[in-house]
């Protein structure tokens, strides 16, 4: 009898499991959400360019560092030497895409033989500058 049972018992869950009546429900993983927002901090440096960062967390003091993530970028002690126009390598169409460090920096370039561009350093370690715009 008892074994007439245990047929029955299986024959009739396999029979429910086929039908769709018993679903097997498996414990589920909570999924760690993390999230977290880019701030920017920027100072002026009287002796350069202005420093800015990008990161989860920064400060800044003017006139003396930048700091994102624990990276302190520090204002120059002396001023940069004056841009030279007359050089190529300084025209913003030709420091575009050049490599650069630190993340964030900003340097000037320049635009038809006069010191008007900027350029930044981008995350991904190239220059993006002011360009002319060319004619068509």
């Amino acid at each position: 009898m008892k074994q007439t049972f245990a047929v029955l018992a299986a024959l009739a869950v396999s029979t429910l499991v086929a039908c769709g009546g018993v679903e097997a429900v498996e414990p589920q993983e909570e999924l760690g959400q993390e999230s977290s927002a880019l701030v920017s901090c920027s100072t002026e440096c009287t002796t350069g360019p202005s420093l800015s960062c990008w990161g989860t967390t920064c400060s800044a003091s003017n006139n003396h560092y930048v700091q994102c993530d624990g990276n302190y970028q520090y204002c120059p002690t002396t001023p940069p030497p004056p841009l030279d126009c007359s050089l190529s390598r300084e025209a913003c169409v030709n420091v575009l895409g050049l490599a650069c460090s630190p993340s964030g920096s900003t340097r000037k370039c320049c635009i038809e033989d006069m010191p008007t561009g900027n350029c930044q350093c981008m995350h991904n370690g190239q220059w993006t500058c002011t360009v002319p715009v060319e004619d068509p």
